[in-house]
């Protein structure tokens, strides 16, 4: 039997104690994960922690933590999604809570336990043995269940290795600290925003009444004004979210603004627009949104060269996602060469070079593609089913395709050489996974798009919907989903769906869609502008 221990500075005389008695027994092997010494003073959530990974994630079959009382390590351990901690001061707990509890998680506390009884009380439990009685195994599948009532699924994507960040912002849930709830109590580690976001929160919001009343009295122009607040809206989104960025390391907390559309036809001005939106938020966990568009692309390669995080967005064909993962890593190899002209790396950034999220919008899709579908199947004299069975498949088949790539893209020795330098994968993001038919599920984008290093971007009402009722496992690269994928688009074509035709039909659509909005909130800002202007 394979067993983490684990303590910090004061349980760490039990702790080699017990690695001296115990460690000889036959069938019996120790995995040491700290602390190595009684001083300095270290932190037991550290080191509960690794034990109770360790025998989650298998590599060890049970775990024995240690610290002064028990207790703290005992409530740090039992946080770890998989364990079943408990503290013993006797041998009888010892044993009963493995025979009847299935307990894979000892606590011990060297100040209060005298250190003979305390090797006894070990011994005892990696002795005992599950009794797989009925009512033993029903109890403890009522233990699991609670378990996964109280983490599913929000806790169970992370496992998995996705992300969850919020399609929303608006400067009312800095104030009440809805933002913050949120990142603590339902893990969204991120926020995207746009201009249909912002239209919303500052056409109608009397928490920018008074700002914008200044910047008016100013003589700020609407446009003026929209940045203004804009960027004081991303500032305190982002300083919410810099805890979250910190513990992750800089992988998570990032908060996105997009680019105006008036330089989404122009190389050259969406690299300067870029640079002087990350020189006025001025936060290390900022995102700049650029679109995928023909001009976006060597744009995105160029802001990344000079050190500057980058939103890619507007993403709806797995040849444009391939471009754009291209077109990233180019701009770390110019970043790493250090002959950029410019470099913009924020000095307090927690990574060695730019990140990058590429946005691949999911549902428009489906709602395109059923448009098609539905057509052909009006006009059809035969047999429908075919068609009818095609009908909201094509915007999941398209992602997992595109995911695809992603991790045959991020791969390889030239891949790893970035790597070892720092870099980190462009993670795909999936936008737009709201459902738009009534028809579908209504968590059906985000529960098909399951996978590591990815992130899922939810407006307020999925991510409700998804804490309800939402269902997770790997689901986007699995060999049957990826086959299937592809089969999609093979029936797809052979139907008459052009999906390259629809792919650029939707991104055209969206930088309209993008602009549109953007110019319907200028107007609702010079209107609400020249309001305030004469009071």
């Amino acid at each position: 039997m394979r067993i983490a221990i684990a303590s910090h500075h004061a349980g760490f005389n039990l702790k080699q104690l017990l690695l001296t008695r115990l460690a000889g027994e036959p069938d019996l092997s120790f995995i040491d994960l700290g602390t190595s010494a009684a001083t300095p003073p270290v932190d037991y959530p550290d080191f509960a922690k690794s034990a109770a990974n360790a025998v989650v994630h298998g590599d060890a079959d049970r775990g024995i933590v240690i610290c002064g009382s028990g207790a703290g390590a005992c409530i740090a351990a039992s946080k770890v999604g998989g364990t079943r901690a408990f503290l013993a001061s006797e041998t009888y707990t010892a044993h009963q809570a493995v025979e009847h509890d299935d307990a894979n998680i000892l606590c011990l506390g060297e100040r209060v336990t005298g250190p003979e009884l305390a090797v006894e009380i070990a011994r005892t439990f990696v002795r005992a043995q599950f009794s797989d009685q009925e009512r033993h195994r029903r109890r403890v599948g009522k233990i699991m269940a609670i378990e996964a009532e109280s983490n599913f699924p929000i806790e169970a994507l992370l496992r998995q290795g996705q992300s969850v960040w919020m399609d929303n912002i608006a400067r009312s849930m800095l104030i009440s600290g809805e933002l913050r709830r949120l990142a603590w109590h339902d893990r969204v580690a991120g926020m995207t925003s746009n201009p249909t976001i912002f239209e919303k929160a500052m056409a109608n919001g009397p928490e920018y009444e008074a700002p914008a009343r200044e910047l008016a009295e100013q003589g700020k122009s609407a446009e003026e004004i929209y940045w203004a607040l804009a960027i004081e809206d991303i500032q305190g989104a982002a300083d919410t979210l810099r805890p979250i960025y910190e513990l992750t390391g800089g992988g998570d907390g990032y908060v996105s603004l997009e680019n105006p559309p008036s330089v989404a036809d122009d190389t050259q001005a969406t690299i300067e627009m870029t640079r002087e939106l990350w020189r006025r938020l001025d936060r290390p966990n900022v995102m700049i949104k650029i679109p995928a568009t023909p001009e976006g692309v060597p744009a995105i390669e160029t802001s990344i060269a000079s050190g500057i995080n980058v939103n890619v967005t507007l993403m709806f064909s797995v040849a444009l996602y391939e471009e754009v993962a291209h077109a990233y890593i180019k701009g770390l190899e110019r970043f790493f060469s250090g002959r950029e002209p410019l470099r913009m790396r924020h000095p307090r950034s927690l990574q060695a070079a730019p990140v990058s999220v590429a946005s691949f919008f999911v549902s428009r899709v489906d709602t395109l593609v059923d448009k098609l579908l539905g057509e052909k199947i009006a006009a059809a004299s035969g047999d429908t089913a075919r068609l009818e069975g095609l009908l909201g498949k094509a915007a999941i088949a398209n992602a997992r395709l595109a995911y695809k790539r992603f991790l045959e893209i991020f791969a390889g020795p030239a891949w790893q050489a970035l790597a070892n330098q720092g870099a980190q994968v462009q993670r795909p993001l999936w936008a737009s996974t709201s459902t738009k038919n009534p028809r579908y599920r209504d968590v059906l984008y985000v529960e098909e798009l399951v996978g590591p290093n990815t992130v899922d971007t939810m407006p307020p009402a999925t991510l409700e919907a998804f804490k309800d009722h939402g269902r997770v496992a790997r689901t986007v690269d699995t060999p049957d989903a990826l086959a299937r994928a592809a089969q999609t688009m093979t029936d797809l074509a052979e139907v008459g769906v052009d999906m390259d035709a629809v792919t650029l039909e939707l991104q055209r659509d969206g930088v309209k869609l993008f602009a549109d909005s953007f110019d319907q909130l200028i107007a609702r800002l010079e209107e609400r502008r020249r309001a305030l202007a004469a009071v």
